[in-house]
């Protein structure tokens, strides 16, 4: 919102900031990546209202025990869920101070990234907070409206696990976008921004749209695999691929923007015209940054929901357990689930992303430098794809005692 305010000036200063946020041409790309930014944010907010839900559904089971009607219950969720989103939108007025000092302060002049705080931005902070607060109550009010839960006990409204009636429609209206957006400046040169925007909102609808359909296809990839583990793995990817499904759409986002950044670096390499290097390289290691940050966010939620999901299937693993089956095989199954969620999503989004920017090239002028762009996107999308397995292999590594409690035999009588 800061840098959208600020893009308003076009006299080119700034009192210090870094021309990606003071020149014209830049800022709509500046502001568009900061706002991609919030999209991990989001996916790991939703994850964490489902996390928990055994113990919250109890603690609703109870109120209703004691006479509370569904309406009311779904009330005390939403205030639960509201209560935490308003702490989070206050706490964004320090948050921003923090990093205005770290990124608007401390950076030497001509390299602050951040403008300084003014009066208008409190106004905005407390209308961030307030829009935090009704957020966080409708989407807590909807997680608990998919769970029935009465006075004896919780059951949960059966949904199909397959991708919804909307679902084609959304994947192809934002194909057709992210076609036009990139098609768009070659046939029209003055489309340029318009183009920006209209990409960006096809790459949103498609990688949420693809996402559940890239994590089924995977869990049934694996289930017809031989051996226990790709077996497990697949049935847990396929049981439920909609909750991974998201976490595989951010990491989905993340990858089309490193694609675009790697591509849009090599070829600005290849062309050796521009005297200001430094700058645009600079440019593309901030990009690189913010989606390492994403993709962080990403994984966390990963994470937070394979946590949840070990809580949750406590029962189940320690019925397998009990048959014969080893710890350091479910950790080897978590993994290989955790694998088979993030691997293609991020390999599926270098290969999208760094495509764009060579789609045109090929079109306009097939030539060496085209190519080049497409061989470094597929070796972009290989060394992000390793990135992302060995970051799933961690992330199963920290859930090793979460493998050891879910198996344990005293779940056998967790109903």
């Amino acid at each position: 919102m800061r840098i959208a305010r600020f893009s308003g000036r076009d006299d080119g200063g700034g009192d210090g900031l870094a021309r990606y946020v003071t020149e014209p041409g830049l800022r709509p790309g500046l502001a568009i990546a900061v706002g991609l930014l919030v999209v991990p944010v989001l996916a790991l907010g939703v994850q964490a209202l489902r996390v928990g839900s055994v113990a919250r559904d109890r603690r609703m089971a109870s109120l209703r025990l004691a006479g509370a009607t569904p309406r009311a219950v779904r009330a005390v969720a939403a205030a639960e869920a509201g209560g935490a989103a308003l702490a989070g939108g206050l706490a964004a007025g320090p948050a921003y101070l923090a990093l205005w000092v770290l990124l608007g302060v401390l950076p030497p002049g001509g390299l602050a990234l951040l403008p300084a705080p003014t009066p208008v931005d409190a106004v905005a902070w407390a209308g961030v907070a307030l829009l935090a607060a009704v957020g966080g109550a409708l989407a807590g009010a909807a997680v608990q409206g998919r769970v029935v839960v009465e006075a004896l006990g919780v059951r949960r409204r059966a949904s199909s696990n397959r991708p919804g009636r909307l679902n084609p429609a959304v994947l192809v209206t934002g194909g057709v976008l992210v076609v036009a957006g990139t098609v768009g400046p070659v046939v029209e040169a003055r489309a340029g921004a318009m183009a920006i925007y209209i990409m960006m909102v096809g790459i949103l609808l498609s990688a949420f749209a693809v996402g559940p359909r890239l994590v089924g296809l995977s869990g049934r990839l694996l289930s017809r695999r031989a051996g226990a583990e790709a077996l497990l793995a697949g049935a847990r990817l396929t049981a439920d691929p909609r909750s991974s499904g998201r976490v595989a759409a951010v990491l989905v986002i993340c990858g089309v923007a490193l694609g675009v950044d790697a591509a849009l670096a090599v070829d600005f390499l290849t062309q050796r015209e521009s005297t200001d290097t430094g700058f645009y390289l600079t440019g593309f290691a901030l990009v690189a940054l913010g989606v390492l940050v994403g993709a962080c966010v990403a994984v966390l939620t990963l994470l937070v929901g394979a946590a949840d999901g070990l809580l949750d299937a406590r029962r189940p693993l320690a019925t397998l357990t009990a048959l014969g089956v080893d710890q350091p095989l479910l950790s080897r199954v978590l993994a290989r689930q955790l694998a088979a969620v993030a691997v293609p999503a991020v390999v599926v989004g270098v290969l999208i992303g760094g495509g764009m920017p060579a789609l045109p090239f090929l079109l306009v002028d097939p030539t060496g430098r085209a190519i080049l762009t497409v061989v470094f996107t597929v070796a972009t999308a290989v060394v992000a794809g390793l990135a992302a397995f060995v970051a799933a292999r961690l992330t199963a590594r920290l859930l090793r005692a979460h493998v050891r409690a879910a198996t344990d035999p005293e779940n056998l009588r967790v109903a």
